[in-house]
């Protein structure tokens, strides 16, 4: 069943309030009727199963009949660097569903400088929370303000155990080519990782430079060129992939 998201301000421990556009969606669309079983969410870990005792078009409020607790085990940050808004949305969405626990857009010297407005903030929020409540998620995937490429990799070696990785397509021609598998080494080690998407035509060898002078491993994701979206997607598979068998 679809769980629909719901402020943490309006779930309290015995109920809970639907205002105003989601209100609107669960009563026209989804078309809950009174005393229906609903499933709800607050987005910081917390799903609940609850029921509907009053319902019109603007306001649904009712009693939570259980609760549970989920967060990711395993913390994935995205760096990524994408010019097109229609993709960028389908990799916010593919990305919550996958598990990513933050996106950050990047700005490097081969991508176009990208900045967000309030009301396109608040659209990738809108696609975020539709994305979790679609899979399932009790969280909901943070989008983060762009930030340049040399600032994001000086932020993430700050965190402690974390995995730092740059796929690069000139690692497939390094003499000891490093894939991602083989740098989770150690059973329970890591609580993260970090990884930085390059854009279109790739990152500059001086990025890749700077990026390796802080100790972020560059790794290959296979022989082909992949698409900056599909790079990201299969990066973060493949190091939920291995964090599973490992732990």
């Amino acid at each position: 069943m679809t769980h629909f998201y719901v402020k943490p301000e309006n779930i309290e421990k015995v109920s809970f309030i639907i205002k105003d556009e989601q209100a609107h969606y669960v009563y026209n669309v989804r078309r809950f009727k009174l005393n229906d079983e609903i499933m709800i969410f607050d987005g910081i870990g917390n799903s609940y199963r609850a029921k509907i005792n009053y319902i019109n078009k603007n306001l649904i409020m009712g009693n939570i009949l259980h609760s549970s607790y989920k967060m990711p085990e395993f913390t994935i940050k995205l760096y990524i660097s994408i010019s097109k808004p229609n993709r960028f949305e389908w990799l916010i969405e593919k990305c919550s569903e996958i598990g990513a626990s933050e996106i950050s857009l990047i700005n490097t010297k081969r991508s176009t400088n990208i900045s967000f407005s309030t009301n396109k903030l608040k659209r990738y929020k809108k696609i975020a929370i539709a994305a979790s409540s679609q899979c399932r998620r009790n969280d909901i995937i943070k989008i983060n303000e762009p930030i340049d490429f040399r600032s994001a990799c000086k932020n993430i070696i700050t965190e402690k155990d974390f995995i730092n990785i740059l796929p690069w397509e000139n690692e497939n021609y390094s003499e000891s080519k490093t894939f991602v598998g083989s740098i989770f080494k150690e059973k329970l080690k890591y609580n993260g990782i970090n990884i930085l998407i390059g854009p279109e035509g790739g990152f500059e060898k001086e990025e890749v430079g700077f990026a390796k002078s802080l100790g972020i491993q560059t790794v290959t994701l296979g022989d082909n060129i992949l698409r900056v979206e599909t790079a990201a997607v299969v990066a973060i598979t493949l190091a939920l992939n291995y964090y599973k068998i490992l732990k």
